[in-house]
């Protein structure tokens, strides 16, 4: 029965292993998309990218519960809420980040995520973590500032600020969600994420006096922004939450960092700086040693855990 068990762990690990590797893989695509679509306002993308997503995640919620569907989504309380509210964040975020830098500068910054969890959850969640995560942090600083010199310089710091938006706001989603009273399914959050950013780009494009149109060519582009690249890429996210320890999760979501640059090389001909090259291969260096670190220990736990 243990060795069935096993087998079982391993299986479905397995399956999270290509889920994420799926999701990092849709979540790559994004640069190089916002790149095509060009001539469109920042907050319009932001706008279409968050309507196409809704519509696809909605789609693929009603399959799975049909008419039950508009009650699951009353009942979520205050915690997914504002877990939703700071996820449809990180969607601006994103958005503006690749206007405004090159893709592979905001890549790499968001890939500090794992560290901002790992600093929330001391704060909040009384989680110490290892001796492991303050050195990849101070690693990962001296990278950020070498590549924050160079965006200074080329005009790139608001996009390389914008960047480190996405891993705050999604840290804060994530305390929301680990603080909250009960499990929460994260498809529904993900749905009302979209509802929001979708909701908060109409005044925010009036504030700045953008249009919401675009050449209908780049309507195929947000629809691949809204369906595949985010919509796609979430639902298989969530279906690997549950099979990988967070080290694990984490590692293989670096994937997207060293993709989404050579998608975006592959392209337009994009290329960062060598400070970018230099600082951000200091970054992703630092965070990929942690995280095996981390999943390391977490198997080795495992191990010992089993044995008793």
């Amino acid at each position: 029965m243990d060795h069935h068990l096993a087998a079982r762990a391993r299986h479905e690990r397995r399956k999270g292993r290509l889920f994420m590797l799926g999701a990092a893989l849709c979540f790559s695509t994004g640069g190089v998309l916002v790149r095509f679509v060009g001539e469109a306002a920042p907050v319009a993308i932001v706008f279409w990218r968050s309507v196409f997503m809704f519509a696809f995640i909605a789609v693929v919620l009603l399959a799975i519960h049909g008419r039950a569907l508009p009650a699951r989504v009353r009942s979520m309380r205050s915690h997914a809420i504002a877990s939703a509210a700071f996820l449809g964040a990180t969607f601006f975020f994103y958005v503006f980040a690749v206007s405004n830098t090159t893709v592979a500068n905001a890549s790499v910054l968001m890939s500090t995520g794992p560290i901002f969890l790992a600093l929330a959850a001391w704060a909040f969640l009384a989680e110490r973590p290892p001796a492991s995560v303050w050195a990849t942090i101070a690693a990962a600083m001296a990278g950020i500032a070498l590549m924050f010199s160079e965006g200074m310089g080329a005009g790139r710091l608001p996009g390389n600020l914008y960047a480190l938006g996405v891993p705050l706001a999604f840290t804060v989603n994530y305390i929301f969600l680990r603080r909250a009273p009960g499990k929460i399914d994260p498809v529904p959050v993900m749905m009302l994420a979209a509802l929001f950013s979708a909701l908060a780009a109409l005044p925010l494009a009036a504030a700045l006096a953008a249009p919401l149109g675009a050449p209908p060519r780049a309507f195929a582009l947000f629809a691949a922004l809204g369906v595949l690249q985010t919509g796609l890429g979430c639902v298989l996210m969530s279906l690997a939450i549950h099979r990988l320890p967070a080290a694990e999760l984490g590692l293989i979501a670096l994937t997207e960092a060293v993709l989404a640059p050579l998608w975006v090389w592959l392209g337009v001909g994009e290329a960062p700086g060598p400070n970018a090259l230099a600082g951000g291969a200091i970054v992703l260096g630092a965070v990929a040693l942690n995280q095996a670190w981390a999943l390391r220990a977490e198997r080795r736990a495992a191990v010992a855990t089993a044995r008793e």
